[in-house]
């Protein structure tokens, strides 16, 4: 059994003051690695809390990190600690999910019409990805789990990739793949009880730093932080993309 963990960074809104990019970001797990992952996660928060006195039980979100709007916690962290802890992350990731994979979906929002048509179009082309991974690479089957979304759109979206799912063929017409191994249907956690979906999240941020970089940041190198992880990407999932990253 394999797991894939999923977030998102930038809102699916087409609004003119909005995130020109939506990115969905999935860690997929092997079962048998899950118990070795979660130990090298507890040592690494543990590490940062004897360094920065972040408690364990405080939630790692990456936006917060640089800019805190919400987490009265970080409060009391200088912000090139909070920086550091980002980066210190981002480092070990490759180290702690050593033999995971990361699937990584980039859509321009102004190609599309909807939200719901950016949002769908990203979860469509990481369960797809995922599929393929655990028919071709894994030979196995696959539980999804996503932090809180719109679960039941996703959740309509997966009930009916698993019976009709198109995809382009070489040779100019279209053939049905359904996503038979990808089981249940999306389970949700609440980030802030999930080190694996916090991981994640700083996944899916480090993707949008490196995709629209900000100027007044540049001097902390966050648009650098996302080639750290190069080890464990899916390149497969978008072989013309040097990191794999599926872009329509």
């Amino acid at each position: 059994m394999h797991f894939i963990y999923v977030d998102e960074s930038g809102d699916p809104g087409i609004h003119q003051y909005g995130s020109p990019f939506y990115i969905l970001s999935g860690l997929v797990v092997p079962q048998d690695e899950w118990s070795k992952y979660l130990e090298r996660l507890k040592t690494f928060r543990q590490s940062i809390k004897d360094t920065y006195g972040l408690q364990l039980r405080e939630e790692i979100h990456a936006a917060e990190l640089i800019r805190i709007n919400k987490t009265i916690s970080y409060r009391s962290i200088k912000k090139i600690d909070r920086i550091s802890i980002l980066k210190a992350y981002c480092q070990q990731i490759p180290i702690i999910f050593d033999t995971a994979k990361v699937i990584n979906i980039c859509l321009v929002k102004s190609n599309f019409s909807t939200p719901e048509e950016v949002q769908l179009t990203a979860w469509n082309r990481l369960i797809q990805r995922f599929d393929t991974f655990l028919k071709k690479s894994a030979k196995d089957k696959g539980i999804v789990i996503s932090d809180e979304t719109d679960g039941h759109k996703i959740m309509r979206l997966m009930r009916k990739m698993r019976v009709y799912n198109p995809v382009p063929s070489y040779f100019g017409s279209a053939y049905n793949a359904p996503t038979d191994n990808i089981l249940e249907d999306l389970l949700q956690r609440n980030s802030q009880h999930s080190y694996f979906i916090q991981t994640v999240d700083v996944i899916a941020h480090i993707l949008y730093r490196k995709e629209c970089p900000k100027g007044s940041l540049k001097k902390y190198g966050l648009e650098l932080l996302f080639d750290v992880l190069e080890p464990i990407l899916l390149k497969e999932a978008a072989k013309g993309d040097k990191l794999g990253i599926v872009r329509k």
